[in-house]
């Protein structure tokens, strides 16, 4: 991948933020609207550097969606999405720790999509087993990395009109229905280290730790600095620069608009990570050949290498169209 890398910086001049901009084009967001207010998009790439294994980030971003194992004397590591931003997030946070073994599968939901999975395979990992309470001995700046990397991973940054001239901060960290206990523990030491105030809900399919309001602008506040993920990292940014009064209403309701996600298929932020990293960062396509298109599920026997993914597009896409 290093020499891949190399050559696509000499001969096509591509580099980190290109991709960066090509996932924001793909998915509708102008840069350079954003930059005209004083905004760059392409700061969360910034965020990467010495992010180590050691960092608290991980241990969020574990107690997430980032499944581990032990296999035999290593540690593997998995990331999996269909959402194009996620696709690009984790191949950089990946690539800080090693170079990631990339596949595709087929993954059957409410509809069949093709998801990029991440694998690093590991001799060492600090945050193997530990668990989520060893937070009550972390220090401020580790528990902000630690709610951080759980916001990139479970969590949703959004603003509520509360009236005609107003917009409200409201950050959610979702997990699983009998995962109340956890949230809480969570919810109860950002209260006693940052004196922010949280409540958790038990919904019918799953738990919630919500902030609203100033507690919400707060921790996004603390958190900024740690926060990776492209897509809430600037609704964290436009948001403040609204409360702060650097963005008028009019202002901030504009550039709000291309940040919002649609429910329906057709919303290029949902379920196209493969198409997205096959245009944004064609350097990670190094992994062998492409298997032949199989029953449409997830399972590790069926993972597909993510090379040659311009065929294996295309006939996903004759599957998926119809006469």
């Amino acid at each position: 991948m290093e020499e891949i890398e190399k050559m696509l910086r000499r001969r096509l001049s591509w580099n980190e933020i290109m991709m960066s901009n090509i996932m924001w084009w793909y998915i509708g967001v102008n840069v350079d609207e954003y930059i005209a207010y004083g905004i760059d998009p392409n700061t969360w790439l910034d965020t990467l550097y010495r992010l180590t294994a050691g960092n608290a980030y991980w241990f969020g971003l574990q107690e997430g969606d980032m499944y581990i194992r032990k296999v035999h004397q290593r540690i593997e590591i998995e990331l999996g999405t269909t959402n194009p931003i996620d696709a690009i997030l984790f191949v950089m946070l990946t690539k800080t720790i090693a170079i990631p073994s990339i596949y595709i599968a087929w993954i059957r939901n409410r509809i069949t999509w093709l998801g990029v999975f991440y694998y690093l395979y590991l001799k060492y990992w600090p945050w193997y087993n530990m668990d989520y309470r060893a937070i009550s001995g972390f220090n401020k700046d580790n528990l902000l990395k630690f709610i951080a990397g759980l916001f990139d991973s479970d969590g949703i940054i959004a603003s509520a009109k509360e009236n005609k001239s107003y917009y409200r901060l409201d950050v959610r960290i979702a997990a699983c229905r009998q995962c109340e206990d956890f949230l809480t523990f969570i919810k109860d030491e950002i209260h006693e280290k940052l004196g922010i105030i949280g409540k958790v809900k038990v919904q019918r399919t799953d738990s919630i730790l919500q902030f609203r309001g100033t507690h919400a602008v707060e921790l996004v506040r603390y958190m900024l600095p740690h926060i990776r993920h492209p897509m809430k990292r600037l609704r964290a940014v436009l948001y403040l620069m609204y409360y702060d009064k650097e963005l008028t209403v009019k202002d901030y309701q504009y550039l709000y608009e291309p940040l919002k996600y649609d429910d329906g298929i057709n919303d290029p932020k949902r379920y196209r990570a493969v198409y997205v990293l096959a245009q944004a960062a064609p350097q990670t396509h190094t992994h062998g050949e492409a298997s032949p298109i199989k029953s449409p599920r997830l399972a590790i026997k069926n993972r597909v290498p993510a090379r040659r993914i311009t065929k294996l597009l295309s006939a996903y896409d004759n599957l998926t169209s119809g006469p």
